[in-house]
């Protein structure tokens, strides 16, 4: 039988994923940046989610989940996820249209 942890008591997220995953986001964004140029819009998702993963990791250790999302910055990472769920539901639209429209 599995325990629950409290989320106050939950392992927060590594070194390597407050810095590798934001970084990743960030470079695949400059990439489509310079592969398909500003006004395609596919760079968008991947800079925004970057930028999310960036503001969730910055929470302070042992700080509760709860209280995190209390602050106004919570606000900014919903809209970057926003924005991230649904250029990529965009993007996937636009190859579907590409292989089989």
């Amino acid at each position: 039988m599995e325990e629950m942890v409290p989320v106050s008591q939950a392992r927060s997220v590594g070194g390597w994923q407050q810095v590798g995953l934001p970084c990743l986001f960030l470079a695949n964004a400059v990439l489509s940046l310079w592969a398909d140029g500003f006004r395609r819009l596919e760079w968008l998702p991947w800079a925004s989610m970057g930028l999310a993963w960036l503001t969730l990791s910055a929470r302070k250790k042992g700080e509760p989940f709860l209280a995190f999302l209390r602050k106004p910055r919570s606000l900014i990472t919903y809209a970057l996820l926003m924005i991230g769920i649904v250029g990529f539901g965009r993007n996937l639209y636009l190859m579907y249209l590409k292989h089989f429209g």
